[in-house]
């Protein structure tokens, strides 16, 4: 049975736009267990939160331990709650996919540091110029320190393909490493590890979400669980060693370009 011209024109024309409407469309929900694993985390993130808070205003005020509460109330949540719009305008970005990864990333390491220098100063009072002066030591360790952490997911992301809640909490394992926090448990510390872990998970987690909002589709190579997972650790601590290795060097020669080791070891 043939079909009028303009009939066909408006049949082409709606079919352009549900296909428009499905690149925009949000991600599927996330399975059972991913849902799951979000109501643990979430619930483990507001019980450190709840001690530190308790810690702060009945045992010793120690500016750093500030630090959670400003990272992921003024940035974390705002991220959280406007993520689908967000992503949007990210994959509609006109701009190749690994500059704008990496922009991204670099993006939120320098919001990050900004308030990570800003807690640290306050334990030496506060002045003006020490505290910028104190940004840009945070922004040079720590742009050297995150680039492999990007290039490595961006890898990750584009030849073998993660789920987001699959790419928030590796990249957030990631951190436990990077951050030492990995090594309490070999020490017997557990309290300190429940304490800080959720920390440190959600703060690497929320550093590689806007980048992971930008991305399209996702890779395709098919491989065992255990497989992926352990890529997800291999691969940015491989693209870390060259941009970490020549930190060390620029550390050693000019400490005065980084932050001091009371700050960060």
């Amino acid at each position: 049975m043939s079909v009028p011209a303009d009939r066909t024109a408006r049949h082409s024309e709606r079919t352009a736009e549900s296909n428009g409407a499905e690149d925009q469309q949000p991600t599927a929900r996330p399975s059972r267990p991913a849902r799951a694993l979000i109501r643990i985390s979430v619930s483990w993130l507001i019980v450190a939160l709840l001690f530190w808070a308790w810690y702060l205003g009945a045992i010793a005020f120690v500016s750093p331990f500030l630090y959670p509460f400003l990272w992921l109330g003024l940035v974390g949540l705002p991220i959280w709650f406007w993520r689908r719009p967000l992503g949007v305008r990210l994959r509609a970005w006109r701009l190749p996919g690994f500059l704008k990864f990496m922009l991204l990333g670099y993006t939120m390491v320098l919001i990050e540091e900004v308030l990570a220098a800003l807690v640290n100063h306050l334990s030496e009072g506060f002045s003006w110029p020490l505290f910028l002066q104190r940004i840009e030591q945070f922004w040079a360790l720590n742009l050297f320190t995150f680039t492999g952490f990007f290039v490595g997911w961006y890898l990750l992301a584009r030849f073998i393909g993660f789920s987001r809640v699959e790419m928030f909490y590796l990249g957030g394992g990631f951190g436990l490493y990077s951050e030492h926090v990995i090594i309490l448990l070999p020490q017997g510390q557990l309290l300190q590890f429940v304490l800080f872990a959720p920390l440190i998970i959600f703060t690497y987690g929320l550093i590689l979400t806007p980048a992971m909002l930008s991305l399209g589709e996702a890779g395709r190579l098919r491989l065992s669980w255990l497989l992926r997972y352990a890529l997800a650790f291999l691969i940015p601590f491989l693209c870390s060693l060259p941009p970490v290795l020549l930190l060390q060097s620029l550390r050693a020669n000019f400490p005065d370009w980084f932050p001091p080791r009371k700050f960060v070891p």
